[in-house]
């Protein structure tokens, strides 16, 4: 019974703590409904539940249907991160504000373009009065101390698909609100509780 306690209490940790890099599968499950600017729906490991994520780079590609291999970091861990999509923990911060203000308000381009040009990776598209407001707004909430929660997905993996001669998007995407995080927590607590009772009965 102390076992499955135990056990209890290190999911409750686990669900409440960090993401670490961990290989997933992403999959595209059809285009958006906003154009080119997001929310993308996506599945995670084959769920049958859509996803809305947000891409991160305009230069890479990916077609409906497409899969790929992906690693999941979260703040702490993606300045770990090498290659085309290594970043600062203030750049990844600055993705974060403006993904979560494009979930708030999907399919704003300014909010898209701006999210593309945090690391210079727009494509052939130029910076709109707009966009440059929305990065500069996320830079004054980053320099206050903003700090995401939310967790990128990169492609990883010697096998990507290639589409245009580009491997796939880099995404964005929310975890569940601290609402939703306590009301989990809270009845997890419960089943701890109710062990514990069982234990001593």
């Amino acid at each position: 019974m102390i076992r499955t306690i135990a056990l209890v209490f290190a999911a409750v940790i686990l669900l409440l703590g960090a993401t670490s890099a961990s290989a997933d599968s992403l999959t595209f499950t059809g285009s958006t409904a906003n154009g080119q600017a997001g929310p993308y729906g996506m599945s995670l490991n084959g769920s049958t539940t859509t996803t809305p994520m947000i891409c991160f780079s305009d230069k890479n590609w990916i077609t409906s249907g497409e899969s790929w291999t992906v690693k999941a970091y979260n703040i702490t861990t993606i300045t770990t991160l090498g290659g085309a999509f290594a970043g600062t923990a203030a750049t990844y911060n600055e993705l974060g504000y403006l993904a979560n203000e494009l979930f708030a308000n999907p399919g704003n381009s300014d909010l898209q373009l701006a999210i593309w040009s945090v690391f210079g990776l727009t494509g052939s598209l130029t910076a709109t009065p707009g966009s440059i407001q929305d990065v500069n707004d996320a830079i004054s909430h980053v320099n206050a101390g903003y700090v995401t929660s939310d967790v990128f997905y990169i492609p990883s993996g010697s096998n990507l698909p290639l589409v245009n001669g580009t491997t796939p998007q880099p995404f964005i995407s929310r975890v569940p609100e601290p609402s939703s995080l306590v009301l989990l927590s809270t009845g997890l607590i419960g089943v701890i509780g109710l062990l514990l009772k069982r234990a001593t009965a």
